[in-house]
């Protein structure tokens, strides 16, 4: 064609494997032009096409300035490494030799007898952070002799098709050896995806070769629980799913991970259930879960990275005895940041058994007897999820002492209260209320003569409190 004039349609046909068209594969398109440089934003009527029902796209050279070859470069946008290239060659408007006193200021191309060909590091899959093997090119003459001192160009083509020319690469511009070789690396990136290493001659846009390098996740950074910790299940029931993800240094979720799981049980001995193995999703994601077992206690679900057995994460599961059946205790009390009582969607049930008898809201017993507490919550629908304390208080009255109130924190210790909301210790915190959430009060005996009230129930991260309010769970304790 000829300068300043556009050329005729270049037209690219996308096909699968049985060779049909394929009109799902969105193509992109680049311009290098006589002097070796890829122009992206100029000079191609198209730069992104859709194909059409025969699977064809189509572009075309536009009012090229100089003369020389011009290469045009369609690739998928979902794999790089698929491309198909179209040569336009562009003279002179009067189609004349050029003036030898008054040549253009342009590149001569070199002789297209002079071959370059990629001879190792094609096809190296390498973790973010890590470089790249060596990946060599060589410069041969027409009989396939190594051209010595020829200059080669190199570009780096990343993973969303973008080229850039100053970094990424340990070397931008060689010259060939005796052997007619160059050489140059891709260093470490955080970035996962394919890359391409691009060799050119300089001024003769016609001879490149490439080269591809997959970049994957890199090592193993974060190891953590993400789902399923501390969870609180009955006997003979299966555990939720409990969630595992691992991360690199770049915030790269870690695929194909082989992770190996062990359950501990409440004595410190690992369960005869032995190895479990899983592998990492595209999420970085591995789940496991408690199989059903008839002892209470916590157990330790431990995840261990097969490729370094120091790196472990572990999550807990409290196993409880199944709920019985326990009497209503009402609908809870709110207690919002203004001290004011409301009555909400909350419903509680709880009890007290005495001696292995059923439970019962209200019982007598005599000191020493061994007795059970428990509660169930039905959380309000609009805290479900939410981030909670669970707290348990009770009050002590005896015929000549006045009323006690007690609190209960985490290592079952207990705590005179003062009265005071502020002051409420955690007895357990949770860390997403479900929507039922089991609360074992006490197990044991009671030796102190008097009157005793029960009272459980959940606060919220911004103070608001939901308990019992309207019905406690009481005993009186005689000789």
């Amino acid at each position: 064609m000829k300068l300043e004039t556009n050329s005729e349609d270049v037209v690219f046909k996308v096909i699968d494997e049985q060779g049909n068209p394929n009109t799902r594969e969105t193509v992109k398109f680049q311009l290098t032009n006589p002097f070796g440089n890829t122009v992206v934003l100029q000079g191609l009527t198209t730069y992104r096409a859709e194909p059409n029902n025969d699977g064809e796209v189509i572009t075309s050279l536009q009012n090229p300035t100089v003369v020389g070859n011009y290469i045009i470069i369609a690739k998928l946008e979902t794999d790089v490494t698929q491309s198909a290239n179209a040569v336009i060659i562009v003279e002179s408007l009067d189609d004349k030799p050029t003036d030898i006193n008054n040549p253009p200021v342009v590149d001569i191309p070199i002789e297209t007898s002079v071959k370059l060909s990629l001879v190792a590091g094609d096809k190296q899959t390498i973790k973010a952070g890590f470089a790249s093997e060596d990946i060599i090119f060589q410069v041969t003459d027409e009989q396939g002799n190594p051209t010595t001192g020829q200059i080669v160009k190199f570009q780096l083509q990343d993973s969303t098709g973008s080229i850039t020319t100053l970094q990424g690469l340990t070397v931008y511009e060689s010259q060939s050896n005796a052997d007619g070789q160059v050489k140059t690396s891709m260093q470490s990136t955080g970035n996962i995806g394919n890359y391409s290493i691009i060799a050119k001659l300089p001024g003769n846009a016609i001879q490149s070769a490439n080269a591809n390098i997959i970049v994957t996740a890199g090592l193993v950074d974060i190891f953590k629980v993400v789902a399923g910790n501390n969870q609180t299940i009955f006997t003979g029931d299966t555990s939720a799913n409990i969630s595992f993800q691992l991360i690199d240094a770049f915030n790269n979720n870690i695929p194909n991970e082989i992770i190996n799981f062990q359950v501990i049980d409440p004595n410190g001995n690992i369960m005869d259930n032995g190895i479990t193995t899983a592998t990492s999703d595209v999420n970085g994601i591995v789940m496991s879960r408690l199989e059903p077992v008839s002892v209470k206690g916590n157990y330790v679900i431990k995840a261990t990275l097969a490729s370094d057995i120091n790196r472990t994460v572990q999550a807990t599961i409290q196993v409880v005895a199944a709920v019985p059946v326990l009497p209503s205790l009402g609908f809870g009390t709110f207690i919002n940041e203004q001290a004011e009582l409301i009555d909400n969607s909350a419903i509680f049930n709880g009890g007290i058994a005495v001696n292995d008898i059923n439970f019962s809201q209200e019982t007598i017993l005599n000191a020493g007897d061994l007795i059970v507490i428990e509660g169930f919550i039905t959380v309000a629908d609009e805290h479900v999820g939410n981030k909670a304390d669970i707290i348990l208080l009770a009050s002590y009255n005896s015929l000549n002492n006045p009323e006690l109130f007690f609190m209960v924190d985490s290592g079952q210790n207990i705590q005179i209260w003062n009265g005071d909301l502020n002051n409420l210790i955690a007895y357990e915190e949770i860390a997403s209320l479900e929507k039922t959430q089991f609360v074992p009060i006490y197990e044991g005996k009671l030796n102190d003569i008097g009157i005793w009230k029960i009272y459980f129930g959940y606060r919220l991260e911004d103070g608001t409190i939901v308990f019992n309010g309207n019905q406690s769970i009481n005993c009186a304790v005689k000789n």
